[in-house]
């Protein structure tokens, strides 16, 4: 079997994803028999290319898109290096129209949907049933899709061990406490409410101080994009993880998910873990399924600075509980995943 993965036009989160699944691909199937196709870079030039035409006034019809035009080339790409099915990662922007054209040609598509439960009515509705196999990133995203879309599944996030391992450990008397991920509103309302005097927090991401809530946090961060082998390495040097999981359903709208809605974690919980950083961590069901009770849980600002104190004060608790999580989360690598992925589709 060949196959032609392909990436969003995201470079964060989703973009972790798309490298992982590629080098999981690639270890099931052989390098030669898994083709990358990387959106990113066309999205980019053609996003530029279009708020150059708006802020002229002019209007971009929908058909000359930043999306559509970075995302045409799929379908002769997938002609060109005979693959047999195109595996979309986080397809909200990827046009169903070249999904359908696809199909017609005989090709099989697959795609994962990396941002449930937040998304889910409307991606669930609207494209769901276009694929051949839909992956769901959270357990209980899983009946939804399956209403549109029987051959739906749920496929855990994962790790890639060639980027996530433990290395060199945290330099004594240099303790840091970081968090990598988009400042969300309700983030930076909740890390703002903590006490951080004295400790070392190093916010890494976009959107930390936007806002009068992201004021109180200016001095603890870096605002900038990180890769995810950049990332390894901060983990690997610093001696606290914060696992904070999204609440808001979009990036604009002040809309947030059902208490329980969410179940499972996202992939920052196994890349933490898998780089031997002790975490604590927000609330989700998954944590118990995976780390059983090694991973603290905290419930409000003053839980967080509470755990953080208390651990950095404890590193000999701190570092068995950490050796337990990497332990714990050592089955969940990129390669298993996607031999789960190619269970399903066979």
């Amino acid at each position: 079997m060949r196959v032609m993965i392909v990436s969003s036009p995201h470079a964060m989160s989703t973009r972790d994803v798309f490298t992982g699944h590629l080098a999981g691909l690639r270890a099931c199937l052989g390098a030669e028999n898994v083709i990358s196709y990387d959106i990113l870079p066309r999205f980019n030039l053609f996003h530029s290319w279009t708020q150059w035409i708006e802020e002229k006034g002019g209007v971009v019809p929908r058909e000359l898109k930043a999306n559509v035009l970075a995302s045409e080339p799929v379908f002769g790409a997938a002609h060109f290096r005979e693959v047999d099915a195109v595996y979309l990662i986080s397809p909200m922007y990827f046009p169903m129209s070249i999904v359908d054209m696809l199909h017609k040609d005989g090709f099989k598509v697959w795609t994962y949907f990396t941002e449930c439960p937040y998304e889910d009515e409307f991606w669930s509705r609207g494209q769901a049933s276009h694929f051949d196999a839909c992956f769901v990133n959270d357990r209980n995203s899983l009946s939804r899709f399956q209403a549109y879309n029987p051959h739906s599944y749920y496929l855990a996030h994962s790790y890639n061990p060639a980027v996530h391992h433990p290395g060199r450990m945290a330099v004594n008397g240099h303790e840091h406490v970081i968090m990598v991920g988009t400042g969300f509103k309700s983030r930076r309302a909740f890390l703002g409410e903590a006490n951080w005097e004295g400790i070392d927090l190093r916010l890494y991401g976009t959107m930390w101080t936007e806002g009068d809530d992201g004021w109180n946090l200016k001095p603890y961060v870096r605002p900038r994009l990180i890769e995810n082998q950049t990332t390894a390495m901060i983990y690997r040097g610093a001696t606290i993880g914060l696992s904070m999981h999204r609440t808001e359903r979009t990036f604009e709208a002040e809309e947030f998910i059902d208490k329980g809605e969410a179940y499972s974690v996202g992939p920052r919980t196994y890349e933490l873990a898998a780089c031997g950083l002790f975490q604590i961590s927000d609330a989700r069901p998954e944590l118990r399924d995976i780390f059983e009770d090694t991973v603290p849980i905290y419930q409000t600002p003053a839980d967080m600075e509470r755990l953080v104190r208390y651990y950095l004060e404890n590193p000999q608790e701190r570092q068995e509980l950490a050796g337990r999580q990497l332990e714990a989360v050592k089955p969940h690598t990129v390669e298993r995943r996607m031999a789960e992925l190619l269970e399903y589709v066979a």
